[in-house]
């Protein structure tokens, strides 16, 4: 954010609530993910005084930006997601502030010290059953400090859904600036650094709103309009360019510059590029889809990634084509997408993939992927027949519990009577779920 003679003065207040005045009135039926929650209100600000006796009690120095909020905005109220939770001076809520003096983790060596922290919580859920009771507990308090430490430093002003919640860091190198948390702790969704200070993070989204930007996934994509991005990737390296290109995905239209930018397709994830001309000009990211279809096994593979871009009312003419592409001799991933987009077309009929499915050179995952899929198919209870001869023959487990699920709500004695034989080949395995799942099929069908 630019600090000028107006940051942070009682002028910038006044420009930050009258952008979110103007963003109530745009979005007036809070289509905006989370507005239905904070309803652009702002909650009453608090004193000076009041910010230092919380700084006092709790022995830290809150970030200047945030304080300037709290004191000239609002103590919590509308913001990015579902609103930015007030701070608390109540007892009850002492818990949530106890660790705000530590020093945070986010820095050079946060990575390493999430893998551990990941790691810890998989070991245990792999081996429980193994674990005596005092192993156990010795493992969840190990863990349980590991968590604390990751919020050693950090506010957590927001939620953003399910697991992901936004940390302001209070306390380090970072101080001040914004994080994403996945509690979940999947080695895929480390802590996202937003590399935006609070108010920078605050102020923007209300101004890209009003820029009439899609911000879902806001803090996630760098800021900016069309031309500003397409300066910075002149001279950007390979990775800040495939940042660059996916913040392109929140305009809703561009002009024809920009649109010849993204047609310039230089190596840098083409996926990307193709997927963005599919969302703004149907027309030209089908010239593009076709082509790339038929110019080798790299180009059908950026078409065939791109391909749920493609809107549904345009998709039936590929339906050939995708099965041509899962019955060929591609990688699974390729074939996964496949699958999907044939499910997405009316069209599909689930006696499509049944050779597939049957083909046992096809891995275990793909196959898994396909009777997922063939789930979906309208006409799956038209097929007892062959569902009687998958189930008589299944080789995995693994397959057969999605099996199991495909079939719950076809209603069939054939699969009933192949149910009651398969039973007692499972009843001592360890799949008791397979047992479960074919016991409450029959119950349902008395």
């Amino acid at each position: 954010m630019k600090k000028d003679d107006k940051y942070l003065s009682d002028e910038h207040a006044d420009y930050i609530k009258n952008l979110i005045k103007t963003a109530a009135e745009k979005d007036k039926t809070f289509k905006i993910f989370g507005a239905s929650s904070h309803k652009y209100r702002l909650n009453e600000t608090v004193s000076p005084a009041w910010v230092r006796k919380f700084e006092e009690h709790y022995q830290i120095k809150l970030p200047e930006e945030y304080v300037f909020f709290i004191t000239k905005i609002g103590n919590g109220g509308a913001s990015p997601y579902y609103g930015i939770a007030p701070l608390s001076l109540d007892k009850k809520d002492e818990k949530c502030f106890k660790n705000l003096s530590k020093p945070n983790i986010y820095d050079k060596d946060y990575p390493q010290f999430y893998k551990e922290c990941v790691a810890l919580r998989q070991n245990g859920e792999r081996d429980e059953q193994a674990f005596s009771h005092e192993k156990e507990d010795e493992l969840n308090e190990k863990f349980d400090a590991m968590c604390d430490r990751i919020k050693d430093g950090v506010l957590n002003i927001n939620t953003q859904g399910c697991t992901y919640d936004t940390l302001l860091v209070v306390n380090g190198s970072r101080k001040g600036e914004i994080v994403y948390m996945d509690w979940n702790l999947e080695i895929e969704y480390p802590p996202f650094l937003t590399h935006m200070t609070f108010l920078k993070w605050y102020q923007s989204f209300f101004e890209e709103i009003l820029a009439g930007y899609d911000v879902r996934g806001y803090g996630c994509h760098m800021l900016g309009d069309a031309y500003e991005l397409m300066e910075k990737y002149v001279s950007a390296d390979w990775n800040t360019k495939r940042e660059i290109l996916a913040a392109f995905f929140k305009f809703k239209t561009v002009d024809e510059k920009t649109l010849s930018f993204l047609c310039c397709f230089d190596g840098v994830d083409d996926v990307s590029r193709l997927q963005l001309i599919l969302n703004l000009d149907i027309r030209k990211g089908l010239t593009f889809f076709e082509r790339f279809f038929h110019e080798g096994s790299g180009r059908i593979e950026t078409a065939i990634s791109a391909c749920r871009s493609i809107p549904d009312e345009y998709r039936e003419p590929y339906y050939d084509r995708m099965l041509d592409i899962i019955y060929g001799d591609f990688n699974d991933e390729l074939k996964r997408k496949a699958l999907f987009f044939i499910e997405s077309i009316k069209k599909f009929s689930a006696g499509d993939l049944f050779a597939f499915f049957e083909n046992k050179k096809n891995s275990e995952e793909i196959r898994k992927t396909c009777m997922y899929v063939i789930g979906a198919a309208k006409d799956k209870k038209e097929f007892v027949e062959a569902f009687v001869s998958i189930l008589h023959t299944m080789d995995s487990e693994k397959i057969m519990l999605e099996t199991l699920v495909t079939l719950r709500n076809v209603k069939s004695e054939k699969i009933a009577q192949a149910y009651q034989a398969l039973i007692p080949k499972y009843q001592n395995s360890n799949s008791f779920m397979i047992v479960k799942n074919m016991k409450s099929y029959l119950k349902a069908m008395e």
